[in-house]
């Protein structure tokens, strides 16, 4: 479970789904404007109000009926740190595709990767 936002908190909203679809993904500032008990909204300062946009406060999920539009971190690191996590795990998928030691990776270090990868 997220932490509840706070109301003036500086959040970053990500881009994704059909709004990134022709342009770069871009990570924003937005500032957190209401709080309720299941929702919070967020927006840019001086945007208009039907611009803002509602999340969950369980998960900080878009509140929507199709697909989201944007995706909310707390800091710009936590989007850092989450986009290279995602490039380490592409990374090691391609190394071990088709079942294979496709790049060669030494054994000591494929023993190393096993006891990182065993879960708790």
């Amino acid at each position: 479970m997220m932490e509840k936002p706070e109301v003036g908190q500086t959040l970053y909203s990500l881009n994704i789904g059909n709004a990134a679809r022709n342009r770069k993904k871009e990570l924003t500032h937005v500032v957190v404007k209401k709080v309720g008990r299941k929702y919070f909204t967020c927006g840019q300062d001086g945007w208009p109000e039907h611009c803002d946009r509602q999340y969950y406060i369980s998960d900080w999920r878009e509140n929507t009926n199709y697909s989201a539009d944007s995706k909310l971190y707390k800091s710009a690191q936590d989007y850092r740190d989450e986009k290279e996590t995602q490039e380490i795990c592409w990374e090691l998928y391609r190394s071990f595709e088709y079942g294979k030691n496709i790049r060669g990776i030494e054994l000591a270090n494929l023993r190393k990767i096993a006891i990182l990868a065993k879960p708790v």
